[in-house]
C-alpha cells in the first residue's frame, strides 16, 4: 500500500523521534523493531463512504483542431445511434508561378479521388506477398455498407468569431451546415486491402493506359471518386479567375466538403484527415517541336516533324487543410441509456443501479462524496491518509468495446484533481481499464490519495469538497508538464466509445449485504493508538 507524504506532522515528528533516538544508542535494530510493536503506537484501519452519481447529456463537444475526426454510422444496444460527419475547407496546391496557369491548357480529367488515410497496424504477409493490415479505430461492423456521401460545402467556415472578431471562432458538434453539389454518393464498408489505386489514362496507348498508384507505405486508405464534371467545371474551366490566386479567395469561391454517413447501422471510422487530400488525376495534352526539343516525340525516327502532339500524365493535389471539423448526431430511442438522461445538459439522478459513459457528445457523470459525512469526529481521530480509491466495476451489459481510460476532475471548477500533479503524471491518478485472462473488462481504479487528505486536512471540509467529474480520457485532457501548467479540462471529445458501470445502489446480496462491486470511496487511514 502506498502512503502518501501528506500527512500529519505529529507523525513525521514520532518517526525522526525513533530514527535518531535508534542512532544515538546505538541499539540492535531487531530491539527497536521489538520496542515499536510492543508499544502499538499506531493502527491502520480502512473505512467505505459511499458515493452519489447524477448523469449529465453532453449536448455537445468541441470538434475543431482535434487530432481525430469521427465519419461513419453505428448502433449501440446500451448507447443508441451516432452518426459521425465531417467538414474541411480545402488548401491550394503549389503555385505555378505568376500569369502561369494551374492545370495549363487542352486539359482531359482522367479521375479524381478523396484520399483518406486510415488508422491502420501492419501485420504479417499474406500467403500471396501481399501486404496485411489491421483497421484500428472503428467501431461496429466492418462488413456492413452504410451509405456514404461527399458534397461541395454550402457554408462558409469562419476562422473567427464573427460576434468578436478578436477572438478564433470555436466549432462544436451540434454546428448546422448546408449541403451544396452532390460529389459522391454510393455504399462503403471499411477496406483494409485498399491500398492501391488504379487510374485508366484515356488518351495513351493499350499497354500505358492504367496507372498504379501505391502509397509510399502501401498503407490502406478510403478512395472515393468525386464527380469529374463539377471539378471540370469550377475548377479546371475557371483556373483563371481570380479565385485561385490566394487561399483566402479560393476559400470563399470552393468553401470545402461535407462527408455525410446515412444507413440502419455500419461502423464508424476515426480518422486523423491530417494527410487526406483531393487528388485530381489528369492529362495534358501540348504541341510541340521536335527540333526545339531535340528529341523524337512520336517515335518516327527523327526530330524533325512540327507540332507535335505530346499528352503527359499530371496530378493536382488539394490537402485537406484550414478548417476541419466533425459533426455528432445521436439518437437514444429505444435504448437503455435513454431513461437516465436528459433530452439537455441537466444533471438527472436515475436509480443509480448503472452509470453510463460515453464520449463524443455522449454522456457523463457527477459524483458527491462524503454525503452525511461527519467530519467533526473524522478530525478528531486525525487521520493520516495512506491511500484512497474510487473503482468503479463494469457491468456485465456493457459488452468488451469500452473506453481504454476514464478521467476523474474536479467538476465544480472544471479543473485536474490535485493527484496529477503530485505524481506529474496522468497514469498516477489511474483510470485505466482492468481486464480479466479472457480480455473482458472489470474495472477502473482511480487513486486519489492527495486530493481526500486536502479535503480532511482542511479547516472547513465543506468547502473544500467539490463535486468529482467522470467522462471518457481524450489525448486533449492529458496536461503538458514539460510547460505552463494549465490545469483546466477541456470540452474536446473524440472517442465515441461507451461503458456501462454499476452504480452504488445495487441489489443486497446474501445475508442483507451490501454487494462490494457497487461505486464507493474506500479510504485507508492510520490513527495514533493511544
Amino acid at each position: 500500500m502506498k502512503i502518501n507524504i501528506i500527512g500529519s506532522l505529529k507523525y513525521i515528528a514520532v518517526s525522526v523521534l525513533i530514527l535518531f533516538t535508534s542512532i544515538a544508542c546505538e541499539r540492535d535494530f531487531e530491539d527497536v523493531g521489538i520496542g515499536l510493536v510492543d508499544n502499538n503506537l499506531f493502527k491502520t484501519k480502512d473505512t467505505t463512504f459511499e458515493i452519489t452519481a447524477y448523469h449529465q447529456n453532453i449536448t455537445a463537444s468541441r470538434v475543431d483542431g482535434t487530432i481525430q475526426y469521427l465519419i461513419g454510422k453505428y448502433k449501440d444496444a446500451n448507447f443508441g445511434e451516432i452518426k459521425g460527419s465531417f467538414v474541411s475547407q480545402l488548401g491550394l496546391p503549389p503555385s505555378p508561378g505568376e500569369n502561369k496557369l494551374i492545370f495549363g491548357d487542352n486539359i482531359s480529367i482522367d479521375t479524381i479521388i478523396l484520399d483518406i488515410p486510415y488508422y491502420a497496424t501492419k501485420k504479417e504477409k499474406n500467403s500471396n506477398g501481399t501486404p496485411n493490415f489491421k483497421l484500428d479505430s472503428i467501431q461496429g461492423d466492418q462488413d456492413v455498407s452504410f451509405v456514404l456521401s461527399v458534397h461541395e460545402l454550402g457554408t462558409f467556415l469562419n476562422a473567427l468569431n464573427p460576434e468578436d472578431p478578436s477572438k478564433k471562432k470555436i466549432y462544436y458538434s451540434n454546428e448546422t451546415y448546408t449541403k451544396k453539389a452532390l460529389l459522391y454518393s454510393g455504399l462503403f464498408k471499411p477496406n483494409s486491402n485498399d491500398t492501391v489505386l488504379y487510374v485508366k489514362r484515356s488518351f495513351f496507348k493499350e499497354d500505358e493506359s492504367v496507372d498504379t498508384i501505391k502509397q509510399k507505405d502501401l498503407s490502406p486508405s478510403i478512395k472515393i471518386p468525386l464527380d469529374t464534371t463539377f471539378f471540370r467545371n469550377r475548377f479546371i474551366d475557371n483556373q483563371r479567375a481570380d479565385a485561385f490566386t490566394s487561399s483566402s479567395k479560393f476559400i470563399e469561391y470552393f468553401r470545402g466538403i461535407y462527408i455525410d454517413a446515412n444507413g440502419d447501422n455500419g461502423s464508424l471510422m476515426t480518422l486523423a484527415m491530417s494527410n487526406a487530400k483531393v487528388i485530381i488525376y489528369y492529362t495534358s495534352t501540348e504541341l510541340k517541336d521536335e527540333k526545339e526539343a531535340d528529341k523524337d516525340l512520336n517515335g518516327d525516327g527523327d526530330k524533325e516533324d512540327t507540332n507535335v502532339i505530346v499528352r503527359t500524365k499530371k496530378t493536382k493535389e488539394y490537402p485537406i487543410s484550414g478548417i476541419k471539423a466533425s459533426k455528432y448526431e445521436r439518437d437514444y430511442t429505444n435504448t437503455a441509456i435513454q431513461n437516465y438522461i436528459s433530452t439537455d445538459n441537466t444533471l438527472t439522478l436515475g436509480n443509480e443501479k448503472k452509470v453510463y459513459i460515453q464520449g463524443a457528445a455522449g454522456s457523463m457523470a457527477v459524483l458527491e462524496l462524503f454525503k452525511g459525512a461527519d467530519f467533526d469526529a473524522i478530525k478528531q481521530e486525525n487521520w493520516l491518509i495512506n491511500e484512497a480509491n474510487i473503482t468503479l466495476y463494469v457491468d456485465e451489459t456493457s459488452g468488451t468495446n469500452v473506453p481504454e481510460k476514464l478521467l476523474l476532475y474536479n467538476y465544480d471548477n472544471n479543473s485536474q484533481l490535485i493527484d496529477v500533479y503530485a505524481e506529474a503524471q496522468i497514469n498516477g491518478i489511474g483510470g485505466a481499464i482492468e481486464k480479466d485472462d479472457d480480455n473482458a473488462p472489470i474495472e477502473y481504479k482511480f487513486r486519489i490519495t492527495n486530493y481526500i487528505n486536502k479535503v480532511l486536512k482542511s479547516d472547513d471540509p465543506e468547502k473544500e469538497l467539490s463535486r468529482i467529474g467522470l467522462k471518457v480520457l481524450n489525448a486533449s485532457d492529458i496536461p503538458d508538464f514539460k510547460t505552463a501548467v494549465d490545469t483546466l479540462v477541456t470540452d474536446f471529445s473524440w472517442k465515441a466509445k461507451g461503458v456501462v458501470l454499476k452504480g452504488n445502489k445495487l441489489p443486497k446480496i446474501g445475508n442483507d449485504k451490501l454487494d462490494p462491486t457497487r461505486l464507493k470511496l474506500e479510504i485507508f487511514y492510520t490513527i495514533d493508538n493511544k
